[in-house]
């Protein structure tokens, strides 16, 4: 039975979710956001925030979360997105509804749609909230995502703190299974065969398949390297890139911590058991790394922690902590 409402894509990080979302995106009547993190910056803060209902309440919301620097690379009209938000989002579901039709609109097009891995964690929710919608739960291999992470300067750089995080996102994607609108693909069979991955996904959206759908089309709003690289045409060449990229060490460290996560989503272990001096070793490095992360992190984890409103601020502790790390990690590559 195919679906009609909204599509939300989400996964553990740099599981292919901006691929698939480039892909959807191309489509003539489908238009899927970049990531809003809207249960980050809004729905984590409704304490905070209060009821949209009030319309002081609404007003701090729209400004705080229009002076995001993610809300202004969308390069909508922001005034106009203002208005829209203030006279349709009197409740956290209809300000997401309100800010996606209004990017669907600003598009010419006649469906919505979003991309944001964390939303993995609020995939039940987003299928309460919109009846009719389809989550696509994307899924990888878990050595693949560690090796990915690990060159990311957001995400932690030990072993057990990616293959952590993979864990926690797609256990916390699957348990929409249940709804009808709860759909698994799998990253591995999408890059094999797009030309029957993509059409099978029409057909469950109730959309008509084009061939323009896997034609790469540059988006000025991929302002990324890794947004960039997302929009190259279709390819299996990083599959199994963890057997070059992860040392024999880690990836027995991955298997060790997550192996039944693993067999559990249809992933068998290759490494030899990992030795316990290699899994002491491992949560010491795991958790000196997130010591110093957090201490990196620090203004924008208080932010967070402290319920905080104050978006763009914490937005920004966090981006400048994050290209801190990345200048270093140019330097000494």
């Amino acid at each position: 039975m195919s679906r009609h409402g909204p599509i939300f894509i989400v996964g553990a990080p740099r599981s292919g979710t901006t691929l698939l979302r480039n892909i959807l995106n191309r489509h003539p009547r489908i238009a899927v956001c970049r990531e809003t993190e809207f249960r980050h910056y809004v729905y984590r803060r409704r304490a905070a925030f209060g009821p949209l209902s009030e319309r002081g309440n609404r007003a701090r919301a729209v400004r705080e979360y229009l002076a995001l620097d993610r809300i202004r690379r969308t390069s909508l009209n922001l005034d106009d997105l203002a208005r829209c938000l203030m006279k349709e989002g009197d409740s956290y579901p209809a300000f997401f509804s309100s800010l996606l039709r209004f990017y669907m609109r600003a598009h010419g097009k006649q469906r919505w749609g979003e991309k944001t891995p964390d939303h993995a964690l609020f995939a039940e929710t987003l299928l309460t909230w919109y009846p009719g919608a389809t989550v696509i739960h994307i899924l990888r291999d878990p050595r693949d995502v560690v090796a990915s992470l690990m060159d990311m300067p957001s995400f932690p750089n030990s072993a057990f703190g990616n293959a952590n995080l993979w864990l926690t996102f797609n256990r916390a994607a699957i348990r929409a299974q249940g709804d009808p609108g709860y759909v698994l693909v799998r990253y591995e069979n999408f890059v094999a065969c797009p030309e029957q991955e993509v059409p099978r996904l029409c057909g469950i959206l109730g959309e008509s398949y084009t061939d323009e759908m896997l034609v790469p089309k540059a988006d000025p709003t991929a302002d990324r390297p890794w947004f960039q690289r997302a929009e190259s045409p279709v390819t299996a060449s990083r599959v199994e890139q963890w057997r070059a990229r992860l040392t024999d060490r880690d990836v027995a460290l991955v298997e060790w911590f997550i192996g039944s996560g693993m067999e559990q989503f249809g992933y068998p272990r290759a490494a030899s058991r990992a030795s316990l001096a290699a899994i002491a070793g491992g949560f010491v490095f795991a958790a000196q790394d997130a010591i110093k992360r957090r201490a990196g992190e620090f203004p924008a984890i208080w932010y967070r922690r402290a319920g905080c409103t104050r978006l763009a601020r914490e937005e920004a502790a966090a981006t400048q902590y994050h290209e801190r790390i990345l200048r270093l990690s140019a330097r000494q590559s």
